[in-house]
């Protein structure tokens, strides 16, 4: 009977340890076990043991707490590894959570219906066996506190360890700083930190624009272009840069065919692997939004931003977002005159996806409600393209009929089945990445062929990195910004702050985001060019 209670102790605190100290296999959202201790099943098997001695065996109350602390530990354990390694960036709760069902709807549309149920199914049944696996771990370890010999043997080696990781905190030079994982409870109370400054706003002082007159524009439209999750992984990560070269040199001789010219450099995206509406934010206003507290604040009293100065200037302002499917308030608050959202796209054609409207359709519902028809204002537009969001597929195909794609059959069947089939696979996005970047690519192309106007200016940028997933370990937050024109006098003032001719840019980062507002305003002002980069 006190082998199997020994027994039983050992594979218990075991079993627990384990949950506590997995770590995750790049890039997917499994885990495997380690050799770490925790110090969180150290500190919990020896209050027990001690609660145990003094006071007699822990009834129902002690261990029902045990099995909830312990699971939220396992799940705290779980997103703090997991997170970083699928999307680059760590959990937060409080603003976070509030995406859950957009996110919940957006895979149960991109995904099969049997894996959605399949998805579900494993979560409701995984979930109720870790319970059940950590109830009977914490029976066992009470019956083994029955045993006053085996409780106090469990003290002894839990309470060591709790020394010895003690004595790791104070800097003694012990040699065993790598027995132990780093523990979950900072986690939560990181978490609790954030929900108590999820008001403030973290953001520096207002910066306010550079005067411009935006004279070198001469009345012609100006355009921010934002591909999303196009980042400088498509340099920086050897096969995708061999992948999209192709795609590169189709775009070039595009350029050369029709006298549009480039420049390009690596940028510093105040997001990763999502919230893109920071990026948006911080190329309009300038200024640094690297928080959604800061978003808010700049909702509620947005500073002068390149909405208001393209306005002042006579400029039409358009906000070009598909991605919207509900009330986006977001827009009057940034000033645009109007704001195309899903409900103003005309596309008949298939959905491609939860965002369903090929960037290509969107372009082409915003020549022709605001472009083509005779006289009018010169144009600001931001766009925010949605066909390379993850999970990156399925990808339309491309139109070169541009009038077509805005018609009732934008597709020939048998190329929009061929398409619609390519689904993505969750545990290996960097192929549908990859097919996603091609047709970002494409479309840019056919748009400066087909629809851009000959005086415009074109900003294109990507607004954060892919999640980790593809993008990689400790990737940067740097993205790709080219700008194209005709004007070669634009482009110089470009190419002086330190772009580079063509379409490659090579690393680092020239510059931050909120920098890049800076410099188009000075680039566009008819007074002396500043030489050299601007602040980072």
């Amino acid at each position: 009977m006190a082998i199997r209670v020994f027994l039983g102790s050992v594979l218990a605190i075991g079993f627990l340890n384990a949950l506590l100290t997995l770590q995750n296999v790049w890039p997917t959202p499994w885990v495997h076990a380690t050799t770490e201790m925790s110090i969180e099943i150290a500190v919990i098997v020896l209050a027990g043991a001690l609660f145990a001695e003094f006071r007699g065996i822990p009834g129902k109350a002690w261990r029902r707490t045990a099995i909830t602390i312990l699971f939220l530990l396992v799940i705290g354990r779980y997103a703090d590894i997991t997170a970083p390694a699928l999307f680059g960036r760590r959990i937060d709760l409080y603003w976070d959570a509030q995406h859950l069902p957009a996110v919940a709807a957006m895979i149960a549309k991109s995904a099969p219906a049997w894996q959605t149920a399949a998805l579900v199914a494993g979560l409701v049944t995984g979930t109720a066996v870790l319970l059940l696996a950590i109830r009977f771990s914490v029976t066992a370890l009470l019956g083994a506190y029955r045993l006053p010999g085996l409780r106090r043997g469990i003290a002894a080696v839990a309470g060591l360890a709790v020394v010895i990781y003690a004595a790791n905190m104070a800097g003694m030079p012990t040699g065993t700083k790598y027995w132990f994982a780093l523990p979950v409870t900072p986690v939560y109370a990181n978490q609790a930190n954030f929900l108590l400054r999820a008001g403030q706003a973290n953001a520096g002082p207002v910066t306010a624009l550079p005067e411009s007159d935006l004279a070198r524009a001469g009345n012609g439209d100006v355009y921010a272009l934002f591909i999303e999750s196009y980042g400088a992984v498509t340099r920086d990560r050897p096969e995708i840069r061999a992948a999209l070269q192709e795609d590169y040199d189709r775009l070039n001789t595009t350029l050369s065919a029709t006298g549009w010219q480039a420049v390009s450099a690596f940028v510093d995206s105040p997001t990763f692997g999502g919230a893109s509406w920071l990026a948006h934010a911080t190329l309009l206003s300038g200024n640094w939004i690297a928080e959604q507290s800061d978003y808010r604040l700049f909702l509620t009293a947005p500073p002068e931003s390149l909405v208001d100065r393209f306005r002042t200037a006579g400029y039409r302002t358009v906000a070009l977002f598909p991605g919207i499917k509900l009330e986006w308030p977001e827009g009057a608050a940034m000033g645009f005159d109007t704001v195309m959202t899903a409900k103003d796209m005309a596309y008949d054609g298939p959905a491609f996806g939860w965002w369903t409207i090929p960037d290509q359709a969107s372009l082409e519902t915003f020549h022709r409600n605001e472009v083509a028809g005779g006289a009018r204002k010169p144009l600001f537009l931001t766009f925010a393209s949605i066909m390379s969001h993850m999970p990156f597929g399925p990808t339309p195909p491309y139109q070169p009929d541009w009038s077509r794609i805005g018609g009732k059959v934008p597709f020939d069947t048998t190329e929009s089945a061929a398409a619609l089939a390519l689904e993505p696979d969750w545990n290996n996005l960097a192929p549908a990445y990859l097919r996603a970047i091609r047709y970002s690519l494409r479309t840019l192309g056919g748009f400066l062929e087909n629809r851009a106007p000959d005086d415009a200016l074109i900003i294109v940028l990507g607004d954060h990195q892919p999640p980790a997933a593809v993008s990689g370990k400790d990737a940067s937050r740097a993205v790709p910004v080219h700008v194209f024109s005709k004007n070669a006098a634009i482009l110089d003032a470009f190419a002086t702050a330190g772009f580079e001719p063509g379409l490659q840019p090579a690393p680092p980062a020239l510059m931050r985001m909120d920098a890049l507002n800076h410099l188009l305003l000075r680039s566009l002002d008819s007074g002396p060019q500043l030489a050299g980069a601007p602040r980072r």
